[in-house]
């Protein structure tokens, strides 16, 4: 019996997002996940963020960014401190090398992002968009009503 998994919104998602990953691999190297650049590009767009800051902006909760940060932190790329009038706020910033690496992630990035979006219309980027929004909203609801 052959079953076509193509028929599946989520194995669609699944394998997108492996193909996705396969990108970062096959540019960037084993070295480095998508959840480590995000990490990356959020900690590059602001001088601190926070871990709930983190958390919120890759929609993943905090001991899973946590875990992350703290790989990435015995990868001396980044840093945490606390802060000094609360110390219930925890900020993450990159550390000098952590720079330099985003750095060299930034010529890699621009070819990644052209080699994915090779083919696909702005529209549908904008459609993927909203459908990814429209189960995230689906999942809350959904959450929310058991």
């Amino acid at each position: 019996m052959k079953v076509d998994l193509n028929q599946y919104l989520c194995f669609n998602l699944y394998r997108g997002w492996r193909e996705i990953s396969s990108f970062y691999k096959d540019i960037l190297g084993k070295d480095i996940s998508l959840q480590n650049v995000y990490i990356l590009d959020l900690c590059d767009l602001h001088e601190k963020i926070t871990m709930n800051d983190l958390s919120e902006a890759m929609h993943l909760d905090g001991s899973a960014v946590s875990t992350l940060v703290s790989r990435m932190e015995k990868k001396s790329l980044l840093e945490r401190t606390h802060s000094k009038e609360d110390r219930r706020f925890v900020y993450v910033q990159l550390t000098q090398q952590g720079q330099e690496f985003k750095d060299k992630l930034k010529t890699k990035s621009a070819l990644l992002t052209k080699n994915i979006k090779k083919n696909i219309s702005v529209g549908d980027i904008e459609q993927l968009q909203e459908i990814v929004n429209q189960i995230a909203t689906n999942r809350a609801d959904f959450k929310d009503s058991v």
